[in-house]
């Protein structure tokens, strides 16, 4: 005959281990659930991407006077977001393509501009101004013209003497 206390001892191995399994179950599920919100909260951090025709565009977006009164840059919003817009935008049409990166409703990063003959530009923009090299590109590729802007000012090129 089995006493009761050799079978109180026999079934606390049983519960700690269906212990150790549901504490262990509990934190998957925790951890599980805290890398989804994570994910969700990065997701809504991201740039956004936008691709569309011209007309959509302007249908789309709105372009609204700074905050800062000292501030003649315009700033870009998705119409009826009251947050300035971050992310890629393509424009197309039949006769020409454009890239833009914003980063706070102003232009940031390289801006490109592509014409039907296969031509294009591409330009570089700090705060919504131009900002580096600004080159233009012939219908074959190469590199027609080359000028550098500084806080949206042309920097003169420099005269051999």
């Amino acid at each position: 005959m089995i006493s009761g206390i050799s079978l109180l001892n026999n079934l606390q191995p049983v519960r700690f281990n269906r212990l150790l399994f549901l504490l262990g179950y509990l934190v998957l599920i925790l951890f599980l659930d805290s890398c989804a919100e994570n994910n969700h909260e990065s997701k809504q951090e991201d740039d956004v991407e936008w691709k569309g025709a011209f007309e959509t565009f302007e249908n789309t977006f709105e372009k609204k006077p700074s905050l800062d009164s000292t501030d003649p840059e315009e700033i870009l919003y998705l119409k009826g977001d009251g947050q300035p817009f971050s992310g890629s935008i393509e424009r197309n049409s039949t006769s020409r393509i454009s890239l833009d990166e914003y980063d706070n409703g102003r232009l940031e990063g390289v801006s490109v501009r592509k014409s039907a003959d296969g031509s294009w530009v591409e330009a570089k923009y700090k705060d919504g101004k131009l900002h580096g090299k600004m080159t233009f590109y012939g219908t074959n590729g190469e590199i027609r013209s080359v000028m550098y802007y500084q806080n949206g000012n042309l920097i003169p090129p420099k005269v051999a003497d």
